[in-house]
């Protein structure tokens, strides 16, 4: 069951919630009890460790940027 993240009007809490993917607009009740949460997009960075031990970005798609990329090919 996916993790969605949503946002209170009334007491500006953000907060989690397990949800079938059908149920993943309705509204949801925030931990303090109000009624009107709407789900917001959640922003994430991915991270990793080269060799070297330093923190790197997780490149998407196709592993360390453009030139690596269909998108050179353009």
């Amino acid at each position: 069951m996916p993790l969605y993240e949503y946002v209170c009007p009334d007491c500006e809490s953000r907060f989690e919630e397990l949800r079938p993917l059908g149920r993943m607009d309705d509204p949801a009740r925030c931990p303090k009890g109000h009624a009107a949460s709407q789900r917001v997009l959640s922003v994430f960075a991915a991270v990793s460790r080269n060799a070297s031990g330093d923190t790197v970005p997780v490149s998407g798609g196709c592993g360390g940027g453009c030139t690596n990329c269909a998108c050179s090919l353009n």
